[in-house]
C-alpha cells in the first residue's frame, strides 16, 4: 500500500501521457514533428446555381482530400499548400532558387498566407496537396497578400474553364450614401508651367535631333515587343521571349499606348488599338489580380490613351470600364477596404471578403487618380466613392501614427483587429474580438511545434476544445453534430460584418516603417496629383499632403556627405518602430541611403510649391532631384544605383567632405567574415538586410569572426512572390524572424526586405547573389552599394522633367541628355533593351527583363523632357504614377 502511495503521482502523470497520446494520435498527423491544424468540413449543399442573397452570413468550409508529400528541409520554410480548384490549372512564380521543387506550377494564390506574427517559425512543417470541391458562396475571402509580378507560363498552362461573373454586392453602399464626384466649378489653381524663352534656330536644331535620338530607342524597344511578345505582358530581351506576370493581358501593349501617340506613331497606335479590342478581361491563367498594378497599367493605360487622342476611340474607355467593373468587387468589405489581391473567379467572387492586416501603403493609397478620372468620364460616382472612402480613412489615420503625418509602409486595413500592448515590450500578436476569430478554409493554418511535456499538452487540449474548435473537430471526423448546431456556433464566431473599423496601425512592428519610397511613394505623390485632378474641389487633398510634405521634411530630409560641395538632399528610412504612441525618433532611428524609387520626390516638392504656394519647396525640389543626378554622374557607367547607402551630415552644418569619416563608414560595411563566401558583401547579411554597425553599436563576434545580425521581422527566402513597380520591398506573405544568424547564413542574398522590388526572369532568374561591389569602385559618397543593378526605372527623370517644366532652366536639359546617353548605351540588346546587374561594373551584364514602365514613363519622360512644353501641358494633364496623362478639367 505504502508502495502505490508512493508510485501514485507517476501513476497519474503515465494515465495523462495515455491518454494525449490517444487523443493527437486519432486527430493528427505524426508524419511531420510539426503539427498542422487543419478543418475539414463537408459542405452543407454544392456551389449554388444562383447568386448568394447579400444578408447570407454563415462561412461553411469545405472538403479537402490532403496528400502528405515529403516534408521540406529548409532552413525555415514557409507552411504552403497546393490547391486544386475549379478554376483550371495556373502558373506561379518560378522566381526564387530555392522554392519547392512542384512550386512552378502551383497557383500563386494559392500559397497559403497567416495574418498573424509567429514568434518562432515551425521546424519542418508539411507540404499539402488537396483537391478541393467548389466552395459555398458563403465562405469568406480574407485578402492574405500576393504577388505583383507572377509570371504565368502559357505553353505550359491550359486555358482557364472560368469566366468572370458579376454578383450581387454583399456590403453595398446606400444610395443616400454614394461620395459623389464634386460638381461645383474648378478652383482657380496657380499655373504650373514656367514662360519658357524664345529658342533659337541651332538650339532647336540640337533638340529635335536628341528628341529623335530618343525616339529611335523607343521604336526599337517597341519592335522588340512587337516581334516577340505582342499581346503578351512583357519581352524578355536576352532569351527573346515573352513573360506575362501582370494576367497576361498586355500589360506592354496597354502601358506603351499613350507614348505611340504623344511619339506620333500614329500607325503601331491603331494597330495597338485593334489588339487592345480582343483583350479578355473575364478570365485569367492567373487566380488573382493586383489590383494596384492593374489599376495603373490597364486601367491608367486605357483612359490615357483615351484623352491624349481626343477622346477619338471609344473602345479605350469601354475596355477601361469593363476592367473597372471587376475591380470594383475587390471594394464589397465590410469596411470598403479593398481587396488588393482579388480572385476572380466565380466561386470567390461570390464569397464575402475583407480586406488585408498588412496591406501595403501604396498599393491601398494610389488609385484615386484612375478611379477618379474614370469617374468623370463614365459620370458614375460609384468609382470615386470607392476611393474617396479609401481617402478619408487615410484622413483620419494620418495624425496617430507614430511619425504622424506620414503613414506605415504597411497598414492593418481589415477593420476588425486592433494592436494589443504586451507588458514586456514585445511586439503584439494580434487581438481579434470574440466574434471574428480566423475563418475556416482548406488551407493549413499556423503551425506549432509538437509539445514536448504534459503542461503544455494539457494547454493544448483546453484551446483546442473552445466551443468552435470542439464543434469543428467533431464535424470534421464524421462523429455526431447536427447542421443546426454548427451552423448556430459559426453564426455567433465568424460575422465579418462586424469587420467595418478604418485603418490602423500594423500589427507587427517589422512592418511599421515610414519612408516615401517602394511601398508608400505613391500614395503621397497622389495627393497634390489628385487636388488637381479635381480642380481644387476637395482641399482634403491639399490639407493631407500639407502635413506629409512638413512631417517628410522634418524627419526623413537628410543632406550627405560628398565631394565638391554639392549641396544636395535625400529622404532617409525609419528602422521598424514598435506600434503604439508617436515615436521619439533619434538618428539611430534611421536608414540614410538613396532609392531610385525615391527619387520621384523632387518632382512631387516641386509640383505641391507650385500648386499650393509653400515657400521654399521648389529650392527643396531642385536640390531632391540634383540628388539622384549625382547619383548619376557617380557612378562609371552614369547609372544611379538601386539602392545605396549615404553619411548624414548634421543639420545647420557646413557637411565638408572628411576622408577619415568616409573610410570608416566603408569599413563599417565592409568588415565581413573571410570564409563566409560570396553571400557576404559590403557590410549585408544574407538576408540583404543591413547589419547593425551604427557608431554607437559593435558587431557581434565570435572567435574574431563577424555574424550577421538579422533585423527583426526579417523575411523568409521563400516570399518571394511579390515583386511590383512601386514595391522597394514588397512582402507576398507573413515573414518569420530570423531565429539565429546561422539560419540567415543559409538563405542566399536578395530575398530580403530591401530587395523586393527587382525584377526577375521566369527562364532565367536573375542570381539571388548580388555583384559585389569593391572599395575601389564606391563612388565618393557612397559608404556601400547594397542593390548596384538599374532597372530601366523612371523615377529620376521624372523630376528632372517636372523641373525643367516647372522652372524653364535648361540646365534639367542638359542633366537629362547626359543620363539618357548612359542608360541607352548600356542597356540597349539586339532584340530591345535590358536592366542591368550591376552599375558600377567596367562591363555590367543584363538581365532578362523589360518591365513595361520602361515604354510608358522612362522612354516617354526623356522625351517630353526635350519636347515643345505644349505636348501634355502640365496645365492641362495631371500624369499617374506610370506617367498616363489625364485630363484636368477646364
Amino acid at each position: 500500500m505504502l508502495r502505490a502511495r508512493r508510485y501514485r503521482v507517476l501513476f497519474i502523470f503515465a494515465a495523462a501521457f495515455v491518454l494525449t497520446f490517444f487523443h493527437f494520435a486519432r486527430s493528427r498527423d505524426w508524419s511531420s514533428p510539426a503539427v498542422e491544424e487543419s478543418i475539414s468540413i463537408h459542405p452543407a449543399d454544392p456551389y449554388p446555381k444562383q447568386p448568394p442573397t447579400p444578408n447570407s452570413d454563415v462561412a461553411v468550409p469545405i472538403e479537402s482530400t490532403q496528400k502528405v508529400t515529403e516534408p521540406y528541409r529548409g532552413s525555415t520554410p514557409p507552411s504552403t499548400e497546393k490547391i486544386t480548384s475549379p478554376v483550371g490549372p495556373s502558373s506561379g512564380s518560378k522566381e526564387g532558387s530555392n522554392r519547392l521543387k512542384d512550386a512552378s506550377d502551383r497557383p500563386p494564390s494559392a500559397i497559403a498566407h497567416t495574418d498573424s506574427d509567429h514568434k518562432d517559425p515551425p521546424k519542418i512543417p508539411t507540404v499539402v496537396e488537396s483537391t478541393a470541391k467548389p466552395p459555398h458562396a458563403s465562405d469568406e475571402e480574407i485578402d492574405n497578400g500576393g504577388g505583383g509580378r507572377i509570371p504565368v507560363d502559357r505553353q505550359k498552362t491550359s486555358s482557364p474553364s472560368a469566366r468572370w461573373s458579376k454578383f450581387p454586392e454583399r456590403y453595398p453602399v446606400p444610395a443616400a450614401e454614394v461620395i459623389k464626384l464634386p460638381k461645383q466649378q474648378s478652383k482657380a489653381i496657380p499655373k504650373l508651367q514656367a514662360k519658357f524663352k524664345d529658342e533659337s534656330s541651332s538650339n532647336k536644331q540640337e533638340r529635335l535631333q536628341r528628341l529623335s535620338a530618343i525616339k529611335s530607342e523607343f521604336k526599337h524597344a517597341w519592335q522588340g515587343y512587337k516581334q516577340v511578345a505582342m499581346g503578351h505582358d512583357e519581352v524578355k530581351p536576352l532569351s527573346k521571349e515573352s513573360e506575362d506576370p501582370f494576367n497576361g493581358w498586355g500589360a506592354t501593349l496597354v502601358d506603351s499606348l499613350d507614348t505611340l501617340w504623344i511619339m506620333e506613331m500614329k500607325d503601331e497606335f491603331s494597330e495597338a488599338v485593334d489588339a487592345i479590342k480582343k483583350i479578355d478581361f473575364k478570365t485569367s491563367l492567373r487566380e488573382d489580380i493586383p489590383v494596384f498594378e492593374t489599376t495603373i497599367r490597364y486601367i491608367g493605360g486605357l483612359l490615357g490613351a483615351y484623352d491624349i487622342s481626343g477622346h477619338r476611340y471609344s473602345v479605350l474607355l469601354e475596355k477601361a470600364e469593363e476592367l473597372a467593373e471587376i475591380l470594383i468587387g475587390a471594394f464589397d468589405t465590410p469596411n470598403r477596404m479593398p481587396h488588393l489581391y482579388y480572385r476572380w473567379a466565380p466561386e470567390f467572387v461570390a464569397k464575402r471578403h475583407r480586406a488585408s492586416s498588412r496591406a501595403g501603403l501604396a498599393e491601398l493609397g494610389s488609385l484615386s487618380l484612375e478611379f477618379t478620372r474614370l469617374a468623370q468620364l463614365t459620370r458614375q460616382d460609384k468609382y470615386y466613392d470607392a476611393i474617396a472612402r479609401v481617402t478619408n480613412e487615410l484622413e483620419k489615420f494620418q495624425d496617430s501614427t507614430s511619425v504622424p503625418g506620414l503613414w506605415p509602409i504597411r497598414v492593418n486595413a481589415q477593420g476588425c483587429t486592433r494592436y494589443k500592448s504586451q507588458r514586456n515590450g514585445s511586439p503584439a500578436d494580434e487581438e481579434r474580438p470574440a466574434s471574428t476569430p480566423k475563418p475556416s478554409t482548406t488551407r493549413t493554418r499556423k503551425a506549432y511545434a509538437a509539445p514536448t511535456d504534459v503542461e503544455s499538452y494539457m494547454n493544448l487540449i483546453n484551446r483546442d476544445q473552445s466551443p468552435v474548435s470542439e464543434q469543428t473537430a467533431q464535424r470534421a471526423n464524421g462523429t455526431s453534430s447536427s447542421d443546426e448546431s454548427y451552423i448556430q456556433a459559426r453564426k455567433q464566431t465568424v460575422l465579418a460584418d462586424q469587420c467595418n473599423g478604418g485603418l490602423e496601425l500594423p500589427l507587427s512592428a517589422a512592418s511599421n516603417k515610414y519612408s516615401l519610397g517602394g511601398m508608400a511613394d505613391s500614395t503621397y505623390e497622389y495627393l497634390p496629383k489628385e487636388y488637381l485632378l479635381l480642380g481644387g474641389a476637395n482641399e482634403q487633398y491639399q490639407n493631407m499632403y500639407t502635413k506629409a510634405a512638413t512631417a517628410a521634411r522634418k524627419n526623413l530630409l537628410f543632406q550627405p556627405m560628398v565631394k565638391g560641395g554639392r549641396d544636395i538632399r535625400f529622404m532617409a528610412s525609419t528602422t521598424p518602430i514598435t506600434p503604439g504612441k508617436p515615436a521619439q525618433l533619434t538618428p539611430a532611428d534611421f536608414e540614410y541611403e538613396g532609392h531610385h524609387l525615391t527619387c520621384f520626390v523632387g518632382g512631387m516638392y516641386a509640383l505641391g510649391a507650385k500648386a499650393f504656394g509653400i515657400e521654399g519647396d521648389m529650392e527643396l525640389a531642385a536640390k531632391l532631384t540634383e540628388g539622384c543626378v549625382w547619383a548619376y554622374e557617380s557612378t562609371q557607367t552614369g547609372l544611379m544605383p538601386e539602392r545605396f547607402r549615404l553619411l548624414p551630415c548634421e543639420k545647420g552644418s557646413a557637411c565638408e567632405w572628411d576622408q577619415a569619416r568616409f573610410d570608416a563608414g566603408v569599413a563599417r560595411y565592409s568588415r565581413v567574415d573571410p570564409e563566409a563566401g560570396p553571400q557576404f558583401r559590403n557590410g549585408e547579411d544574407t538576408y540583404g538586410q543591413r547589419l547593425k554597425l551604427n557608431a554607437h553599436e559593435a558587431p557581434q563576434e565570435s572567435e574574431n569572426r563577424m555574424v550577421p545580425v538579422p533585423m527583426p521581422g526579417s523575411l523568409n527566402p521563400h516570399d518571394t512572390d511579390v515583386i511590383s513597380k512601386r514595391d522597394g520591398f514588397a512582402v507576398g506573405k507573413r515573414a518569420e524572424p530570423s531565429s539565429s544568424a546561422a539560419s540567415a547564413a543559409a538563405t542566399p542574398v536578395g530575398y530580403g526586405l530591401e530587395n523586393r522590388d527587382a525584377p526577375h526572369s521566369s527562364s532565367a532568374p536573375a542570381s539571388p547573389q548580388v555583384a559585389a561591389v569593391g572599395k575601389d569602385h564606391l563612388p565618393a559618397g557612397m559608404i556601400s552599394i547594397p542593390q548596384p543593378n538599374y532597372y530601366l526605372r523612371p523615377e529620376a527623370i521624372e523630376s528632372v522633367f517636372i523641373m525643367y517644366r516647372l522652372t524653364g532652366d535648361e540646365t534639367w536639359r542638359r542633366k537629362g541628355w547626359q543620363m539618357f546617353e548612359a542608360i541607352a548605351r548600356y542597356t540597349r540588346t539586339e532584340l530591345a533593351h535590358a536592366a542591368i546587374n550591376d552599375v558600377t561594373a567596367q562591363k555590367p551584364s543584363h538581365k532578362d527583363t523589360m518591365e513595361s514602365f520602361w515604354l510608358s514613363e522612362t522612354l516617354k519622360y526623356f522625351y517630353l523632357l526635350f519636347s515643345d512644353p505644349s505636348v501634355v501641358d502640365l496645365d492641362k494633364y495631371v500624369l499617374n504614377t506610370e506617367a498616363h496623362p489625364f485630363l484636368r478639367p477646364v
